[in-house]
Protein backbone atom coordinates (compact mmCIF):
# COMPACT_ATOMS: atom_id res chain seq x y z
CA UNK A 1 0.00 0.00 0.00
CA UNK A 2 1.41 3.52 -0.68
CA UNK A 3 -1.05 5.70 1.56
CA UNK A 4 0.93 8.48 1.90
CA UNK A 5 2.33 8.19 -1.71
CA UNK A 6 0.51 11.44 -3.06
CA UNK A 7 1.05 13.29 0.29
CA UNK A 8 5.45 12.73 0.27
CA UNK A 9 5.74 16.72 -0.03
CA UNK A 10 3.57 17.51 2.76
CA UNK A 11 6.19 15.77 5.74
CA UNK A 12 8.83 17.47 4.72
CA UNK A 13 11.06 19.08 7.35
CA UNK A 14 10.00 22.55 6.68
CA UNK A 15 6.19 21.42 5.74
CA UNK A 16 6.27 20.03 9.36
CA UNK A 17 8.45 22.86 10.97
CA UNK A 18 5.26 25.39 9.44
CA UNK A 19 2.64 22.44 10.83
CA UNK A 20 3.84 23.03 14.02
CA UNK A 21 4.13 26.79 14.62
CA UNK A 22 0.74 27.02 13.07
CA UNK A 23 -0.99 24.85 15.71
CA UNK A 24 1.44 26.79 18.41
CA UNK A 25 0.28 29.71 17.17
CA UNK A 26 -3.51 28.74 16.94
CA UNK A 27 -3.36 26.86 20.66
CA UNK A 28 -1.61 30.36 22.13
CA UNK A 29 -4.32 32.57 20.38
CA UNK A 30 -7.36 31.22 19.87
CA UNK A 31 -10.05 31.53 22.13
CA UNK A 32 -7.74 33.70 24.37
CA UNK A 33 -5.12 30.54 24.65
CA UNK A 34 -6.94 28.37 26.65
CA UNK A 35 -9.53 26.73 23.56
CA UNK A 36 -6.99 23.84 22.96
CA UNK A 37 -6.59 23.14 26.50
CA UNK A 38 -10.34 23.17 27.26
CA UNK A 39 -11.98 21.76 24.51
CA UNK A 40 -9.06 18.20 24.78
CA UNK A 41 -7.78 19.46 21.23
CA UNK A 42 -4.36 19.34 22.48
CA UNK A 43 -4.42 15.81 23.50
CA UNK A 44 -6.49 15.33 19.67
CA UNK A 45 -3.38 16.72 17.80
CA UNK A 46 -1.21 14.36 20.05
CA UNK A 47 -3.38 11.65 18.73
CA UNK A 48 -3.69 12.70 14.87
CA UNK A 49 0.44 12.97 15.02
CA UNK A 50 0.58 9.18 16.52
CA UNK A 51 -1.74 7.78 13.81
CA UNK A 52 -0.04 9.42 10.81
CA UNK A 53 3.31 7.61 12.05
CA UNK A 54 1.34 4.41 12.71
CA UNK A 55 -0.20 4.79 9.00
CA UNK A 56 3.20 5.57 7.41
CA UNK A 57 4.78 2.13 9.01
CA UNK A 58 1.59 -0.06 8.23
CA UNK A 59 1.16 1.50 5.04
CA UNK A 60 4.48 0.74 3.47
CA UNK A 61 5.06 -2.83 4.91
CA UNK A 62 7.01 -3.51 1.74
CA UNK A 63 10.41 -4.99 3.42
CA UNK A 64 11.09 -8.41 3.00
CA UNK A 65 13.82 -8.31 4.99
CA UNK A 66 13.28 -9.93 8.67
CA UNK A 67 15.16 -7.81 10.78
CA UNK A 68 13.43 -4.64 9.24
CA UNK A 69 9.86 -6.19 9.80
CA UNK A 70 10.51 -7.30 13.50
CA UNK A 71 11.61 -3.83 13.84
CA UNK A 72 8.89 -2.01 12.55
CA UNK A 73 6.19 -3.91 14.10
CA UNK A 74 7.60 -3.65 17.55
CA UNK A 75 7.98 0.33 16.97
CA UNK A 76 4.41 0.05 15.47
CA UNK A 77 2.67 -1.80 18.59
CA UNK A 78 4.52 1.02 20.79
CA UNK A 79 2.89 3.80 18.94
CA UNK A 80 -0.53 2.04 19.21
CA UNK A 81 0.16 2.35 22.77
CA UNK A 82 1.28 5.81 22.80
CA UNK A 83 -1.90 6.67 20.56
CA UNK A 84 -4.23 5.16 23.92
CA UNK A 85 -2.17 7.52 26.09
CA UNK A 86 -2.99 10.37 24.66
CA UNK A 87 -6.66 9.18 24.54
CA UNK A 88 -6.04 8.56 28.21
CA UNK A 89 -5.04 11.93 29.37
CA UNK A 90 -8.07 13.32 27.55
CA UNK A 91 -10.77 11.13 28.83
CA UNK A 92 -8.70 11.10 32.54
CA UNK A 93 -8.49 14.77 32.60
CA UNK A 94 -11.36 16.17 30.56
CA UNK A 95 -14.22 13.73 30.54
CA UNK A 96 -14.09 11.82 33.87
CA UNK A 97 -11.87 14.16 35.86
CA UNK A 98 -9.69 11.58 36.99
CA UNK A 99 -6.62 12.52 40.11
CA UNK A 100 -4.75 14.63 37.77
CA UNK A 101 -1.74 13.65 39.61
CA UNK A 102 -2.39 9.87 38.79
CA UNK A 103 -3.31 10.89 35.36
CA UNK A 104 0.28 13.01 34.98
CA UNK A 105 2.06 10.35 36.72
CA UNK A 106 0.75 7.75 34.12
CA UNK A 107 1.60 9.65 31.35
CA UNK A 108 5.06 10.40 32.34
CA UNK A 109 5.27 6.61 33.39
CA UNK A 110 3.80 5.57 29.47
CA UNK A 111 6.56 8.19 28.05
CA UNK A 112 8.80 5.64 30.21
CA UNK A 113 7.25 2.93 28.58
CA UNK A 114 7.38 3.98 24.88
CA UNK A 115 11.28 4.50 25.60
CA UNK A 116 11.48 1.07 26.41
CA UNK A 117 9.78 -0.49 23.21
CA UNK A 118 11.93 1.47 21.87
CA UNK A 119 14.93 -0.09 23.05
CA UNK A 120 13.45 -3.32 22.32
CA UNK A 121 12.90 -2.80 19.05
CA UNK A 122 16.55 -2.26 18.73
CA UNK A 123 17.55 -5.30 20.94
CA UNK A 124 15.39 -7.24 18.23
CA UNK A 125 18.01 -5.78 15.82
CA UNK A 126 21.41 -6.50 18.17
CA UNK A 127 20.13 -10.28 19.27
CA UNK A 128 20.28 -11.00 15.23
CA UNK A 129 23.18 -9.51 14.37
CA UNK A 130 25.57 -9.55 17.38
CA UNK A 131 23.93 -12.88 18.99
CA UNK A 132 23.43 -11.17 22.62
CA UNK A 133 21.72 -13.44 25.07
CA UNK A 134 18.34 -12.41 25.81
CA UNK A 135 19.58 -11.09 29.26
CA UNK A 136 18.79 -7.31 27.32
CA UNK A 137 14.94 -8.38 26.67
CA UNK A 138 14.34 -9.50 29.84
CA UNK A 139 15.69 -6.27 31.77
CA UNK A 140 13.64 -4.27 29.48
CA UNK A 141 10.53 -6.50 29.64
CA UNK A 142 10.29 -6.54 33.41
CA UNK A 143 10.42 -2.80 33.60
CA UNK A 144 7.75 -2.74 31.35
CA UNK A 145 5.60 -5.20 32.97
CA UNK A 146 6.61 -3.83 36.33
CA UNK A 147 5.38 0.21 35.16
CA UNK A 148 2.33 -0.80 33.58
CA UNK A 149 0.99 -3.30 36.18
CA UNK A 150 1.78 0.37 38.77
CA UNK A 151 0.33 2.45 36.44
CA UNK A 152 -2.97 0.35 35.85
CA UNK A 153 -3.08 -0.57 39.87
CA UNK A 154 -2.61 3.32 40.43
CA UNK A 155 -5.60 3.75 37.86
CA UNK A 156 -8.24 1.20 39.56
CA UNK A 157 -7.45 1.33 43.24
CA UNK A 158 -7.35 4.64 45.04
CA UNK A 159 -5.63 2.71 47.80
CA UNK A 160 -2.84 1.99 45.23
CA UNK A 161 -2.87 5.35 44.34
CA UNK A 162 -2.50 6.96 47.68
CA UNK A 163 -0.03 4.41 48.94
CA UNK A 164 2.53 5.29 46.10
CA UNK A 165 5.85 6.99 47.43
CA UNK A 166 6.31 10.72 46.93
CA UNK A 167 9.79 10.24 45.37
CA UNK A 168 8.23 7.39 42.40
CA UNK A 169 8.26 10.71 39.58
CA UNK A 170 11.64 10.97 40.54
CA UNK A 171 12.66 7.28 40.02
CA UNK A 172 10.23 7.43 36.76
CA UNK A 173 12.09 10.47 35.70
CA UNK A 174 15.75 8.50 35.99
CA UNK A 175 14.64 5.98 34.37
CA UNK A 176 13.60 7.91 31.17
CA UNK A 177 16.89 9.90 31.19
CA UNK A 178 19.07 6.41 31.77
CA UNK A 179 16.68 4.82 28.92
CA UNK A 180 16.72 7.77 27.14
CA UNK A 181 20.67 7.97 27.14
CA UNK A 182 20.55 4.22 26.39
CA UNK A 183 18.40 4.54 23.35
CA UNK A 184 20.35 7.17 22.08
CA UNK A 185 23.23 4.93 22.48
CA UNK A 186 21.64 1.83 20.67
CA UNK A 187 20.51 4.31 17.12
CA UNK A 188 24.43 5.53 17.44
CA UNK A 189 25.72 1.65 17.67
CA UNK A 190 22.71 0.53 14.89
CA UNK A 191 23.29 3.08 11.89
CA UNK A 192 27.19 1.25 11.94
CA UNK A 193 25.60 -2.28 12.05
CA UNK A 194 22.72 -1.05 9.29
CA UNK A 195 23.26 1.92 7.36
CA UNK A 196 19.84 1.66 6.20
CA UNK A 197 19.25 3.52 9.78
CA UNK A 198 21.22 6.05 9.35
CA UNK A 199 18.95 8.34 7.80
CA UNK A 200 16.25 7.32 10.47
CA UNK A 201 18.86 8.12 13.39
CA UNK A 202 19.10 11.84 12.85
CA UNK A 203 15.87 11.87 13.12
CA UNK A 204 14.94 9.59 15.90
CA UNK A 205 18.07 10.62 18.46
CA UNK A 206 16.49 14.18 19.08
CA UNK A 207 13.07 12.48 19.34
CA UNK A 208 14.27 10.75 22.02
CA UNK A 209 15.61 13.72 23.97
CA UNK A 210 12.35 15.79 23.54
CA UNK A 211 10.36 13.30 24.34
CA UNK A 212 12.11 13.04 27.89
CA UNK A 213 12.08 16.71 28.40
CA UNK A 214 8.22 16.50 27.78
CA UNK A 215 7.89 14.19 30.70
CA UNK A 216 9.51 16.19 32.78
CA UNK A 217 7.34 19.01 31.75
CA UNK A 218 4.10 16.49 32.93
CA UNK A 219 5.65 16.27 36.18
CA UNK A 220 6.20 20.22 36.11
CA UNK A 221 2.52 19.97 35.35
CA UNK A 222 1.84 17.88 38.47
CA UNK A 223 3.96 19.22 40.74
CA UNK A 224 3.03 22.91 39.71
CA UNK A 225 6.47 23.74 40.06
CA UNK A 226 6.80 26.32 37.00
CA UNK A 227 3.45 28.11 38.38
CA UNK A 228 5.91 29.43 41.28
CA UNK A 229 7.81 31.56 38.48
CA UNK A 230 4.47 32.31 36.61
CA UNK A 231 3.75 29.93 34.18
CA UNK A 232 0.08 28.85 34.19
CA UNK A 233 -1.04 25.58 34.57
CA UNK A 234 -2.34 25.40 30.67
CA UNK A 235 1.24 26.97 29.06
CA UNK A 236 2.94 23.91 30.95
CA UNK A 237 -0.49 21.55 29.33
CA UNK A 238 0.65 22.98 26.37
CA UNK A 239 4.52 22.69 26.30
CA UNK A 240 5.12 19.37 26.78
CA UNK A 241 2.47 19.06 24.06
CA UNK A 242 4.58 20.94 21.90
CA UNK A 243 7.42 18.90 22.29
CA UNK A 244 5.90 15.60 22.03
CA UNK A 245 4.56 17.42 18.21
CA UNK A 246 8.35 17.99 17.56
CA UNK A 247 9.37 14.57 18.63
CA UNK A 248 6.77 12.90 15.91
CA UNK A 249 7.01 14.95 13.11
CA UNK A 250 11.08 14.09 14.07
CA UNK A 251 9.65 10.25 13.80
CA UNK A 252 7.54 10.86 11.00
CA UNK A 253 10.01 12.72 9.02
CA UNK A 254 12.60 8.99 10.06
CA UNK A 255 10.07 6.73 9.40
CA UNK A 256 10.10 7.52 5.70
CA UNK A 257 13.83 7.55 5.94
CA UNK A 258 13.34 3.66 6.35
CA UNK A 259 10.72 3.58 3.59
CA UNK A 260 13.35 4.91 1.17
CA UNK A 261 16.33 2.37 1.84
CA UNK A 262 20.39 2.44 0.52
CA UNK A 263 21.82 0.01 -1.01
CA UNK A 264 20.43 -3.81 -1.55
CA UNK A 265 17.32 -2.50 0.54
CA UNK A 266 16.25 -0.51 -2.33
CA UNK A 267 15.67 -3.74 -3.99
CA UNK A 268 12.79 -5.43 -1.31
Amino acid sequence: MKIFAPFEKLFTPYALIALNLAIILSAEFIGGGTYFAETGLVHGVAIVFVGLIIVRIFSDYAFSDYILRGFLKIQLAFFLFLGLVHVYEYLGLDVYMLNPEVVELSVMGSYLLWITGVLLAFEFVFRIYSRRTVAFVSVFSAVLIGVFLLLVGANISPSIADSLPEWLPQVMLAGIVGFGIAGISAIRNIREIMPVFRGYSHYAIPAIVLISISAFSEHFESTGALEILGVSGVQILYISHFLVYAALSLLLIGFGKLKKPMGIYTEM
